[in-house]
């Protein structure tokens, strides 16, 4: 069973239906024009424009039907109990995975939901690593198995994990592409634009949380803020060094919903339409904290949680419409 929202953006079709006002007014006054000259009924004169209005809006009608059949990209924030994973699809079939969940998994189910969304064995084009905590980390060693991944971000910060060891031994033993991105760093990945605001280039913070990969992923006119397990500290930096405007339509909460993450100021500054969390239901570390769902009892963010709600799937529309499905559990 699903849930669907839709939520607005803007009016793409702003410019056609001004478009269709100055014909209808441009026809309006060369019909009065011919009245006036020449001997011509009105009622024939009536006839035709209502005639071309008809055709003009049809015409409407038609290029707003493609414009909401098209579907540029779907955000999968996968259900990975107390961890974190998102698959970014986009139109062109370039896909971008994000964190691999939790090295104690049961059932690695980061395998099957990517079998069920990208195919049985597919390509992934960028695999991101936000950092080597096992939450994060958690069955990367199978992706890289299981799956053709060309490009693997990481934040260069050693771990003494045997998760971590048998990522590396993973990466080593693949053909993709290994990448430390650092502050100020941008690139395309097919139809995505990706901006890097963390790490910086020669500071290493005192823990993996706050190495974290925080990136900025534009496709369209819709962008996702991931920010991984950064802590306010990060976040202020981010806010006093950008030179442009950090707002995006999607953020991911830092640190699973943490009160060490999400500032109220960073929350002002991204102002999303929707917020996502991946929390495990009864989690031991009480994620997301209370102050967290404070900030939003006063923010109009639709706020979503894979604890409440299950993998939440979020469908990028051509026209700046955002689909919202999620699972309803019981």
């Amino acid at each position: 069973m699903t849930r669907k929202y839709k939520r607005k953006k803007t009016n793409i079709n702003k410019p056609l239906s001004i478009l269709l006002t100055t014909l209808l007014v441009s026809v309006a006054f060369l019909l009065g024009s011919w009245f006036g000259k020449n001997n011509i009924s009105y009622q024939w004169i009536e006839t035709y424009a209502n005639e071309i209005s008809s055709q003009i809006r049809s015409l409407g009608s038609y290029f707003n039907k493609d414009k909401k059949s098209e579907k540029l990209a779907d955000y999968h924030f996968f259900d990975m109990g107390q961890a974190s994973s998102v698959l970014l699809k986009g139109y062109d079939g370039t896909t971008i995975l994000i964190d691999t969940g939790r090295y104690n998994d049961s059932e690695p189910r980061i395998i099957d939901y990517l079998n069920a969304e990208i195919g049985i064995g597919a390509e992934i084009d960028l695999l991101i690593f936000t950092h080597n905590d096992a939450d994060h980390i958690g069955n990367g060693d199978l992706v890289l198995d299981y799956f053709q991944v060309n490009e693997v971000w990481m934040n260069g910060m050693d771990h003494t994990s045997q998760t971590y060891s048998r990522l590396l031994d993973a990466l080593l033993k693949s053909d993709a592409i290994y990448t430390e991105p650092k502050d100020g760093y941008t690139t395309e990945m097919g139809a995505f634009s990706i901006e890097v605001f963390h790490p910086l280039e020669n500071e290493k913070q005192s823990n993996q949380n706050d190495e974290s990969i925080v990136t900025r992923i534009t496709l369209g006119d819709t962008v996702l803020m991931h920010t991984g397990d950064v802590n306010a500290d990060v976040e202020k930096r981010i806010l006093n060094e950008a030179s442009a405007s950090l707002q995006s339509d999607i953020m991911v909460l830092g640190h699973h919903g943490s009160n060490e993450s999400t500032s109220e100021k960073w929350l002002q500054a991204i102002n999303p339409s929707v917020a996502v969390y991946q929390a495990g239901v009864g989690n031991q570390y009480g994620h997301p904290h209370r102050e967290i769902l404070q900030l939003f009892d006063n923010h109009p963010a639709e706020l979503l949680g894979t604890d409440n709600y299950g993998t939440i799937h979020i469908v990028v529309n051509e026209n700046n419409e955002i689909d919202i499905f999620t699972e309803e559990e019981g």
